[in-house]
Formats: structure tokens, C-alpha cells, sequence
């Protein structure tokens, strides 16, 4: 199985890695919606890992993944990312009724007011993902690890 062969890579990155490879082939192939719920786990981190990278939580809000902002949430509570998952718990609380918009137009010009307004707490949000110190790669590894039956 190609997962079982990912997880057993030395290097953790390169591990996890492989292992986003084979979910991103899958997703584009059938899309998010056919992804088993532990596949979409690491879609999900990956995701926000991806655009944490790149700019913090307004690049993840500003992309695509930021339609899966729920989804992600749900994501950190599998790996047991429970600094992380405060922190997005933290910047969801920002949408009136947590609704993050799907539209990715929409969700862009509410979460540019949101910003306009909340600027300094969105900054801190971010500095503390930063200082957080979960290693959400390491962390995501033992749940595939864990739940390797539920990767198809």
C-alpha cells in the first residue's frame, strides 16, 4: 500500500509528503467530496500548513482551503492539535455565526473587513501559530499511522 510505504520513509517530511501526493492525486481525480474522512484529515493540514507557510491565516482564508476552514478544525481535533485547533477555533469565532463562505469571492471581502477590523488580533492569532510548537506534520503522521485502514 502506497501510504504504509510513505509512513515508512525515515525522513518525516519526505514521509508526509508521499503521503499528501497520493491524497492530492486521488482528490483531483474524484474530488474532495470521495475523500474518506482520514484522507481529508491530511488534506486539511496539509492545506493549512501550506498557506501558514505563505502568509499566515489570511492566505489560508484568502485560498481555497479556507472554504474548508470546518473541515480543518475538525482535522486538528483528529490529530490531537489542540494549540492549533484553538487558535483557528479563535479566527472562525470571527465570522458572524462561524459561517466561513465556500465562495471563495465572498469569503475574501468578509474576511477583508473582518481583517480591517480585527488586524492586531488576527496578527496575534498568527504569531501564535508560530510560537505554538506543535509539530502538526509529526502529530498528522501518527494518525495516518493510527488509522491506516481508513486510507483507501
Amino acid at each position: 500500500m502506497e501510504i504504509q510505504a510513505a509512513l515508512d520513509v525515515a525522513d518525516e517530511t519526505d514521509s508526509f509528503l508521499q503521503i499528501t501526493d497520493v491524497i492530492y492525486s486521488k482528490e483531483a481525480d474524484d474530488g474532495y467530496d470521495a475523500l474518506s474522512d482520514a484522507e481529508k484529515t491530511v488534506f486539511c493540514i496539509d492545506g493549512l500548513l501550506r498557506e501558514m507557510e505563505n502568509g499566515g491565516f489570511v492566505q489560508f482564508i484568502h485560498h481555497e482551503v479556507g472554504a474548508l476552514a470546518e473541515d480543518t478544525l475538525e482535522a486538528l481535533e483528529r490529530i490531537k492539535a489542540k494549540n492549533t485547533h484553538e487558535l483557528l477555533d479563535r479566527l472562525i469565532n470571527f465570522f458572524d455565526e462561524r459561517k466561513v463562505p465556500a465562495d471563495e469571492d465572498e469569503r475574501i471581502e468578509l474576511f477583508d473587513q473582518i481583517e480591517s477590523e480585527y488586524a492586531d488580533e488576527i496578527a496575534e492569532l498568527d504569531d501564535r501559530f508560530y510560537d505554538v510548537g506543535e509539530n502538526l506534520v509529526e502529530m498528522t503522521l501518527s494518525y495516518v499511522a493510527r488509522n491506516l485502514k481508513e486510507f483507501r
